[in-house]
């Protein structure tokens, strides 16, 4: 006969009866050991009762005295990556915040006088703007795209923009500052970081000694004649004295060409004759056309000088054939090529504007007309005659 008795007290019985074998894992623990610690004294280790079992910080019950393992954290953390997830029960996270508790509630008010106090600079920075530059602000009548509708009324003219404020030089000390500017951008251009893979090789001053280079050839010849078992003749030593000769003066000119490249511009005599061609060619084109009636500051000095110094390869002329900048291929060896120069370097920035230059001059000759272009550039084109006549008689310092 089975007794029957009531579910809750049943219920009651099996909690206690948990609560007096409640332990700290959930696994069934290893049996009683025995270790013998380094220092000679025994320990006895009971397992899950053991009193020096702590837990470490992989959430696991080891013996501090034996390293022993007995059992892993089974209780649920929020960071904590085990299947076992919370209650699923619903009534259990009624009221609580969208995302768990963790997350605190947003304040809507902290959030509103935050976004008025943001608001209220951006209307204060536009107020000032419009202040500093009147007909660019909210008040400015604004061009509509497209065809207007009949009732709409005509918008009244906008404000032309302010040009923009370009160098110019007006006295003799005003023309020597500005020739300063073009020195120093010609220094830095030239002057340039290469990068690890462009920079040139350290040549070997033994192959400019045709002594030396017709003795080691003299030596391998001799064991190349050994080796074969035949007599050495006197034409292959005076053929051997000859390539040595030849190897030794091409060495030399090669290593004089380098040393010339990177010191030609860097001539007193070269450095003063192009800058000054620079800044006579900029004041002559502030005065085009297109240099007066354009708004952009794109237009700026120092690219127009490396434009400039970098169309001295194959020279500059006006339609009617006059030279305005001369062909100095040899001036312009010692500029930096594409991709020689060093990233984030300042020669770099320099090459990268010099089309820029190039262009605003290209395009400022193309602005004036046909009979107007001698007569503008007129100084331009006589230091461009002297700096040809200078380059090709080969006087590149005073």
């Amino acid at each position: 006969m089975v007794d029957t008795m009531d579910p809750f007290a049943l219920m009651e019985q099996a909690m206690e009866l948990c609560k007096e074998n409640e332990e700290p894992y959930q696994r069934q623990s290893p049996a009683a050991a025995v270790v013998y610690l380094p220092d000679g004294d025994i320990h006895v280790c009971k397992g899950a009762r053991c009193p020096f079992l702590e837990l470490n910080e992989d959430k696991c019950y080891v013996c501090s005295l034996t390293g022993i393992m007995y059992g892993a954290l089974s209780v649920r953390e929020d960071f904590s990556t085990g299947r076992q997830a919370g209650s699923s029960n619903p009534d259990d996270h009624a009221g609580e915040p969208v995302g768990g508790q963790w997350k605190p509630k947003k304040d809507m008010h902290a959030m509103s006088s935050a976004a008025y106090n943001a608001a209220q600079q951006l209307q204060e920075q536009e107020g000032d703007a419009a202040i500093a530059s009147p007909g660019s602000g909210k008040d400015s009548p604004k061009v509509k795209r497209g065809a207007r509708c009949v009732d709409e009324p005509t918008p009244e003219p906008q404000q032309k923009r302010p040009r923009a404020i370009r160098r110019n030089a007006s006295d003799r000390e005003q023309f020597r500052a500005l020739q300063e500017d073009a020195e120093n951008t010609l220094c830095k251009l030239v002057n340039f970081d290469k990068r690890p893979e462009s920079k040139a090789k350290v040549r070997d001053p033994r192959l400019m000694d045709k002594d030396a280079l017709f003795e080691a050839a003299i030596k391998k010849y001799t064991k190349e004649c050994l080796a074969s078992g035949t007599a050495p003749t006197l034409d292959a030593v005076h053929n051997i004295a000859l390539a040595a000769a030849n190897v030794a003066a091409e060495e030399k000119r090669k290593a004089s060409l380098e040393q010339s490249k990177t010191a030609l511009l860097l001539k007193v005599n070269m450095r003063e004759q192009v800058t000054s061609l620079a800044c006579s060619l900029w004041l002559a084109s502030c005065r085009t056309p297109y240099m007066d009636e354009a708004r952009r500051g794109a237009d700026s000095f120092r690219p127009f000088v490396c434009g400039v110094l970098y169309a001295l390869k194959r020279g500059v002329t006006l339609p009617d054939g006059t030279v305005v900048v001369p062909a100095c291929p040899q001036l312009a060896a010692a500029l930096p090529a594409l991709r020689a120069t060093s990233a984030n370097s300042v020669a770099k920035a320099l090459h990268a504007s010099s089309h820029r230059g190039l262009c605003t001059l290209h395009r400022s000759i193309s602005s004036c007309a046909s009979d107007e272009a001698p007569e503008i550039y007129s100084n331009c084109a006589r230091l461009a005659q002297q700096l040809a006549n200078s380059v090709r008689s080969g006087r590149f310092d005073l």
